[in-house]
C-alpha cells in the first residue's frame, strides 16, 4: 500500500475564513460576537441567534477541474449568513437595511484583508476562478424581527500542485 499525505487544503480555506470573521475589528471591537461553522443549510438554519451580530459560515462544496499537467484548479464554495438584532419602530426599515449593509461589508472587508494561504486565481484555456469571487448577497430586514439576515455565497480558489495533492 502506497503511504499518502493529506493536505486538506479545503478545511484551510473554511479555517481561515473563520479565523478572519472571528478576528476581525472595527473601532477596536469585535465585528461579531460568534461565528459558527455548519455544513447544510438546515444546520444553518437551526444556528441559534443569541449574540448580536453573528456570521454562520456554511460549508457548501469543493469543486475541482482538471488542468494542464496534472494541476488541479479547486473552489471552496461557502455561504455567510450575517445576522444582527436591530430594533425599529415603523414600517421604515432604513436603520436596519444600514446595519445590516455595515456588517456584510465588514464580512468582505474581513475576508479580503485576510485571504486564505492558499488562495490563488487559476485558470486554463477552458475556465478562470478568481482568488475571491463573492456572489449576490440576498438581505431580509423583515421577515424574523428583530433579526436582519443576509446570505453571502463567497468562492476561494485555490491550485492542487497534482492529482495525490489533496
Amino acid at each position: 500500500m502506497a503511504t499518502i499525505t493529506v493536505q486538506n487544503e479545503d478545511w484551510s480555506v473554511v479555517e481561515a475564513v473563520r479565523d478572519a470573521l472571528a478576528t476581525a475589528t472595527i473601532d477596536g471591537q469585535a465585528a461579531f460576537e460568534s461565528v459558527t461553522v455548519t455544513t447544510s443549510d438546515a444546520q444553518a438554519g437551526q444556528c441559534q441567534f443569541h449574540d448580536s451580530p453573528i456570521v454562520v459560515l456554511r460549508y457548501v462544496t469543493t469543486r475541482e477541474d482538471d488542468s494542464p499537467e496534472d494541476v488541479r484548479g479547486c473552489c471552496v464554495a461557502l455561504e455567510l449568513t450575517v445576522a444582527a438584532q436591530v430594533d425599529c419602530a415603523g414600517a421604515d426599515e432604513s436603520s436596519r437595511l444600514q446595519e445590516i449593509l455595515r456588517l456584510k461589508n465588514a464580512a468582505v472587508n474581513a475576508v479580503e484583508a485576510a485571504p486564505p494561504a492558499a488562495s490563488c486565481a487559476w485558470g486554463d484555456g477552458d475556465q478562470y476562478r478568481k482568488r475571491i469571487q463573492w456572489g449576490r448577497a440576498e438581505i431580509d430586514t423583515a421577515t424574523h424581527r428583530p433579526w436582519a439576515v443576509c446570505r453571502l455565497p463567497v468562492e476561494i480558489g485555490f491550485v492542487l500542485d497534482g492529482p495525490t495533492s489533496h
